[in-house]
């Protein structure tokens, strides 16, 4: 594949490692000019030397960084928004979350199909699953829907929705999820997206997610879970340092749907202390459970001395999210126990990916 037509934004693709995809290229070229292209290419640098190099006022390069933010097209550094910080995602899947979380009119409007092109006709989710077999730990954990838990189970403030908020109550932010903006396939309500401190932050900068109170945060979170979608964040037992709690959803998630698909979910996602439990008497047979699993966890099978199927769990496929529990209309899942408190780690490698 030649360069001569937008070299720039062929440098971007490389940099990505995408050099040789013609689906990847017509993205950047419908998110970018070239001569936008290059602009990204002198970051890192302050907004003096932008006007330097472009031969513009600094007023005009800031203003510039901010636009390309607004798009998706610059990530920030985790601990402060400075233009030395600001530069290009040169990882495929961030660009993706980062385009496709931005305000939508910043959004072109066949972003979303192009993102689709690449992920699905050109295989790419095969390329994430693999991406994540690089993994020395899971980065990410789920976190489990609190109502599915019993009264008196005690959680530690990581793994606690309640907690997490009430901890970051000054400043939180919600957004569009960028996996079901992208995706055509998905009947999950959207914005539901949730950051805390420099995410947040971030968000507010470029426009892309709006202030909420904690008392919203809780709504949200319980009408998320309530959808079936599966709460996860930072795979850590610092509370102080965690930044988001994503509600994921097989069908559109380019974290599970990859991770499901290649065998690679367990490199990246870590499950909960929890796991679900069947009572057998009590299950009717509805599957009811079975559709809302987003991890293939239960399946339907006879049982001797039933006449009707039951629900049958794979230990091995729970991620202990609760949401089985929540839908269980006879009350016959329960959640119980499973992990001790130092099943979750202090900190995890490879945390760095987050910081976007």
């Amino acid at each position: 594949m030649t360069s001569e037509k937008n070299p720039n934004i062929h440098k971007l693709a490389k940099k990505s490692g995408m050099a040789e995809s013609a689906s990847f290229i017509a993205i950047l070229e419908r998110a970018m000019t070239d001569d936008e292209a290059e602009f990204v290419l002198a970051l890192p640098a302050t907004f003096a030397e932008l006007a330097e190099k472009f031969g513009m006022e600094v007023k005009a390069a800031e203003e510039k960084v901010l636009g390309l933010a607004q798009r998706g097209l610059l990530s920030r550094n985790p601990d402060k928004l400075s233009p030395e910080k600001f530069q290009f995602t040169s990882i495929p899947a961030i660009l993706h979350d980062n385009i496709l979380s931005s305000h939508p009119q910043y959004i072109p409007e066949d972003m979303p199909k192009l993102w689709m092109k690449l992920y699905r006709g050109d295989n790419w989710w095969k390329d994430i699953g693999g991406f994540y077999e690089f993994f020395q730990d899971p980065i990410l954990r789920v976190i489990p829907a609190e109502k599915s838990l019993p009264i008196e189970q005690e959680l530690m403030p990581c793994e606690s929705i309640t907690e997490i908020i009430e901890a970051n109550r000054d400043l939180i932010t919600i957004r569009n999820c960028c996996c079901r903006v992208g995706a055509d396939n998905c009947h999950h309500p959207r914005d539901v997206c949730m950051q805390f401190k420099g995410r947040a932050e971030f968000d507010l900068y470029r426009g892309s997610g709006r202030k909420v109170s904690a008392d919203e945060a809780f709504t949200i979170a319980l009408e998320a879970v309530g959808a079936g979608l599966v709460p996860n964040v930072t795979n850590i037992s610092l509370t102080d340092n965690l930044e988001f709690i994503c509600f994921c959803c097989a069908c559109a998630c380019m974290v599970l749907d990859p991770g499901l698909r290649t065998g690679s979910l367990p490199k990246i996602m870590s499950p909960s202390r929890f796991e679900a439990e069947i009572n057998l008497d009590k299950c009717n047979g509805c599957k009811y459970c079975v559709s809302r699993c987003q991890f293939g966890a239960i399946d339907m099978k006879p049982v001797p001395g039933h006449d009707v199927i039951k629900a049958v769990l794979d230990p091995e496929k729970c991620y202990g999210c609760g949401v089985c529990e929540l839908s269980c209309i006879p009350g016959a899942i329960k959640m119980v126990e499973e992990r001790p408190r130092d099943f979750i780690p202090e900190g995890v490698k490879n945390e760095e990916i987050l910081h976007f």
